[in-house]
């Protein structure tokens, strides 16, 4: 039997740790190659250009993010907003070493995002993917009576902002502990939203007084 070359997929993890630690820009074709150990008429083999496989380091990404992140953390085993936390937590451990390196879908929306719309619209399915994760979640929650089920949407959404917005100033700051106090602050947020509903449950509806 011939044997199977293992050249593509070297070029696809190449490019996930060489354009993540580095960026889009700054890592060549030639680059990918020499890491890879793959001649440039191989990588033309398997790819017509850098930006096709930029789109498979991002699914390879998101398969990772989504087997050693997002399924454990939103194991349904604890309440909802202890899951959240329970997310930025095993976040910022991925970030822990010499360097924070961010996030590498947010770090490739932030420089290439009006440049290459493939790319764009990669991403953009991979945020709609940990939304998914997270209106689940605070589904559950407005199935327990900790939130109004109006507010799982935009809800959803501003974890979505708290967490690149976590991952972008701990990248800054090389501080990972960010990213957990971030998710510490969430989670107090969504146990807060609990209160307030349970309260407004409970609160005698106000009557204008008879003429």
């Amino acid at each position: 039997m011939p044997r199977t070359s293992s050249a593509r997929e070297r070029l696809i993890d190449r490019a996930c740790q060489l354009v993540h630690t580095r960026s889009y820009a700054a890592t060549s074709v030639e680059d990918l190659c020499l890491a890879a150990g793959v001649q440039k008429g191989s990588f033309y083999h398997f790819f017509t250009a850098k930006q096709e496989l930029m789109l498979a380091a991002i699914d390879r990404q998101w398969a990772t993010a989504r087997a050693e992140i997002l399924e454990p953390a939103f194991s349904p085993d604890l309440p909802p907003p202890e899951r959240f936390s329970r997310f930025f937590r095993l976040a910022a451990a991925r970030q822990r070493g010499e360097l924070v390196r961010g996030c590498p879908f947010g770090n490739l929306a932030a420089e290439v995002g009006t440049l290459e719309p493939s790319i764009r619209k990669r991403v953009d399915e991979v945020f709609d993917g940990y939304l998914g994760y997270f209106e689940a979640a605070l589904s559950d929650a407005a199935n327990a009576g900790m939130l109004d089920p109006a507010d799982v949407k935009v809800t959803a959404a501003v974890v979505l902002a708290s967490f690149q917005g976590a991952l972008l100033l701990a990248k800054t700051r090389n501080d990972p502990t960010l990213i957990e106090q971030v998710g510490d602050q969430v989670m107090r947020l969504l146990a807060g939203r609990q209160s307030v509903t349970q309260a407004s449950s409970f609160a005698p509806s106000r009557r204008r007084p008879s003429q």
